[in-house]
């Protein structure tokens, strides 16, 4: 991979846009953008990612059209550069990306195609999910809800949507 970007870098750049890997080339991507081009996951599994972008877009409607899953293993390639709120929940980046995979295999093995995701997101709230393994569901859940709103909304076109100006401490060269 080309050289790891630091904080200000990508805050400067328009802070989660990265590098992916689409077709076998690294490209500068937004999340959204990546995951349109059928980005290659360097950390997750494909079905772990679709796992989580269906879950996080259940939590927080557009987190899969804004890129959840490229999100989120972007960020856990940075290692302690990442910019996921569980490094500020206390989940060590260096753990975070099995943190992660766990809840992706528990969406996996614990949902099915009968079954409502809303009922599922209820069971996760109250950790009452019976064969879920790993953190707590309802953490699991309150950790990427807050992922899936920084994905979605934490851009100057997600506040515009919101109809909240966009007041960022460093302005972005341009959106992600």
């Amino acid at each position: 991979m080309p050289v790891s970007l630091g904080r200000r870098s990508l805050l400067a750049r328009g802070s989660a846009a990265g590098l992916f890997v689409v077709a076998g080339q690294w490209l500068w991507l937004t999340p959204g953008q990546a995951e349109t081009q059928g980005f290659e996951p360097q950390v997750l599994s494909p079905e772990q990612c679709r796992a989580l972008s269906m879950l996080g877009d259940a939590l927080v409607p557009g987190a899969a059209e804004a890129g959840i899953a490229a999100y989120i293993d972007l960020q856990l390639e940075a290692g302690e550069k990442s910019l996921l709120i569980a490094k500020y929940l206390g989940v060590d980046t260096s753990v975070q990306s099995g943190f992660y995979r766990a809840a992706a295999d528990n969406v996996i093995a614990l949902t099915d195609e009968n079954s409502s995701m809303q009922t599922f997101i209820a069971s996760m709230a109250t950790d009452s999910l019976s064969g879920w393994t790993g953190p707590p569901a309802s953490y699991v859940m309150f950790v990427l809800r807050a992922d899936a709103l920084d994905v979605t909304y934490g851009t100057p076109e997600g506040f515009a949507k919101l109809g909240i100006p966009y007041m960022a401490q460093i302005e972005p060269d341009k959106p992600w």
